[in-house]
């Protein structure tokens, strides 16, 4: 896989909603946006704020002997550390409803702010402070404030866990019913989608209409998917496209959906599995390796790069209307006859949903399919 700066960390999200859910008890997520996000993306973001130039020196707490000054040392406060973690196990405990252990690791003092780094669901994430903690970067973020808002939130979530659940939203049903699937073509927990929905879409491909859709942000979203990251593309009206893991998931998005409109549903379901197995799983370059998946199942390859070249941007813009007509920014998210799914990404569960959304179940319906599940059911957003 070409790495494009550090992938932003998925979200553990079983309702796959993570940016701007709906709902009553969930509304007070709207208010942490801003944070949320900006931390998630803190790693294309921090190139720009601070260049690579800057001399990153590893510190030890200040000493009698080497005494710290607040104007030119970072200086590690323990008790601020200690404020900071649980800002972030709150942030990640609204966001995804679990209580996932974030760790201090070690500090480093860089120019005029310090990074402290935090160990969350296996890796290392950096969270940039003010000399005197009181501002959390890549935006200017009061940390009294934000400490207060994410208190206020959490009593409201955690009261919301009492009341009573709502109506459930039941799927409309119709003689073909409409499934897409919203995804990133390298979101992990989007992979493990399609590998589940694969089986589902060969069964039955003849009687649903069933998309892939490629979710698309831009600068809306975030700063971050700007056209000046060098991670999106841009068409000839200033529009901008951007993927959350950098462009080569975005072309990578492309190619999948030329792949869908030219052999249909079930050469894509073989293709992204293709893809997600040889070339993602095993770390490979996905500017070679989208092509050796090709090559094996038989694609013409030249006719997939010349309708790239021609319909780019069409698919971009029918992506992007989707994606955002929908609010369907997290990776993955099934949406069966417009009401969104929400129960577990088995391919058993993924074809009860879909057959419960025909007027009549035809025949393949009583076809068993897997009922495991591959990882956590978690999201990208």
């Amino acid at each position: 896989m070409t790495k494009k700066d550090e992938p932003k960390e998925a979200q553990k999200d079983d309702s796959s909603c993570p940016v701007g859910c709906s709902g009553d008890n969930k509304v007070w997520l709207v208010a942490l946006l801003g944070f949320l996000v900006g931390l998630l993306v803190m790693y294309l973001a921090m190139p720009a704020l601070f260049p690579p130039e800057v001399t990153v020196v590893e510190v030890s707490p200040p000493t009698e002997e080497t005494p710290a000054t607040a104007e030119t040392t970072f200086k590690l406060n323990e008790a601020k550390v200690a404020e900071i973690t649980t800002v972030l196990q709150d942030t990640y405990l609204l966001n995804t409803g679990e209580d996932i252990p974030v760790t201090y690791v070690r500090y480093e003092a860089q120019g005029t702010h310090g990074v402290l780094y935090y160990e969350v669901m296996g890796q290392e994430m950096p969270v940039y402070v003010s000399m005197d903690y009181q501002y959390l970067y890549p935006s200017a973020i009061d940390l009294d404030q934000m400490k207060s808002e994410i208190a206020a939130a959490k009593e409201a979530y955690l009261a919301s866990l009492s009341e009573e659940p709502a109506e459930p939203v039941v799927t409309p049903t119709s003689a073909e019913p409409e499934v897409q699937l919203f995804v990133m073509s390298n979101c992990p927990y989007g992979n493990q989608a399609e590998n589940g929905i694969v089986s589902v879409v060969s069964l039955l491909e003849d009687e649903v209409a069933f998309e892939p859709v490629y979710i698309i942000y831009d600068e809306s979203i975030h700063p971050a998917y700007s056209a000046e990251s060098g991670e999106c593309l841009v068409d000839e009206n200033n529009v901008t496209y951007c993927s959350m893991h950098g462009l080569y998931e975005l072309e990578q998005g492309v190619r999948e959906k030329v792949i869908f409109n030219i052999y249909g549903e079930a050469v894509w379901a073989e293709y992204v599995t293709g893809i997600n197995n040889d070339c993602y799983a095993l770390d490979q370059d996905i500017e070679t390796c989208w092509k050796d998946v090709a090559y094996e199942m038989g694609l013409d390859t030249t006719l997939i790069e010349e309708t790239y070249a021609t319909d780019l941007y069409t698919i971009l813009a029918r992506e992007k209307q989707l994606t955002f007509a929908t609010e369907n920014f997290g990776s993955p998210a099934l949406v069966i006859n417009g009401v969104k799914y929400s129960g577990s990404r088995t391919a058993e569960n993924y074809k009860t949903a879909i057959c419960e959304a025909f007027d009549t179940e035809p025949e393949d319906c009583v076809v068993e399919l897997s009922s495991t599940q591959e990882a956590s059911a978690g999201s990208c957003g």
